[in-house]
């Protein structure tokens, strides 16, 4: 089997690989990433990057399951902070634009990737299933709040779950083109998470 089967890093050579990649992604955009690079950057011979990777793709798929996990987990911290499901909701959203470490180099490893979506048939379903898991997360934090009682039970969670996703990616996509400033985004999705779970 080879080292890179199930995409999970394991061992300190890998991982420094991997966030070596996710620097040069960050830095150069994932049309950027080049094993030589990826090598360099983690300060190991390019053979043993290949040991690892066979393909650039297969580092930029491992590169991506890496972020993801890492992403989920700080998502998931930061949510726990919160006591109400309706506060936890708009945590996780604000989340998803913010723009510190590492939500922003999230937003921005995203963005590249899909961009690159219909050159990588094996990527499709990483990020699809990423999506799907963050539309699922939303929906259970507002699940969170139905029974809570800090979300009225009027609100539908899989449909608001949807919608507010799909806000979180325009509100991304409007940042990641400069025309609206961090600080307008958070302002904007509060307003929104605040309509969304009204009664």
């Amino acid at each position: 089997m080879h080292p890179t089967a199930d995409r999970r890093p394991g061992d300190g050579r890998m991982v420094s690989i991997v966030e070596a990649a996710l620097g040069v992604i960050e830095r150069d955009g994932a049309h950027g990433l080049r094993m030589a690079t990826v090598a360099k950057e983690a300060g190991v011979s390019k053979a043993l990057v290949h040991y690892y990777f066979s393909t650039r793709q297969e580092l930029l798929r491992a590169a991506f399951d890496w972020a993801e996990r890492r992403w989920q987990d700080a998502v998931a911290e930061r949510v726990s902070r919160f006591a109400t499901g309706a506060d936890q909701v708009e945590a996780a959203l604000l989340a998803s634009i913010g723009p510190e470490a590492p939500f922003g180099s999230q937003r921005a490893l995203w963005n590249d990737v899909w961009s690159g979506l219909q050159l990588d048939d094996e990527l499709r379903p990483l990020v699809e299933a990423s999506y799907r898991a963050w539309v699922e997360r939303l929906g259970k934090l507002i699940t969170g709040g139905l029974k809570d009682g800090s979300i009225p039970g009027s609100v539908k969670a899989d449909p608001a779950a949807w919608r507010l996703a799909a806000l979180g990616d325009g509100l991304d996509s409007m940042l990641y083109l400069g025309l609206i400033t961090p600080r307008r985004a958070r302002s904007l999705a509060r307003v929104a998470v605040a309509r969304e779970l009204a009664a």
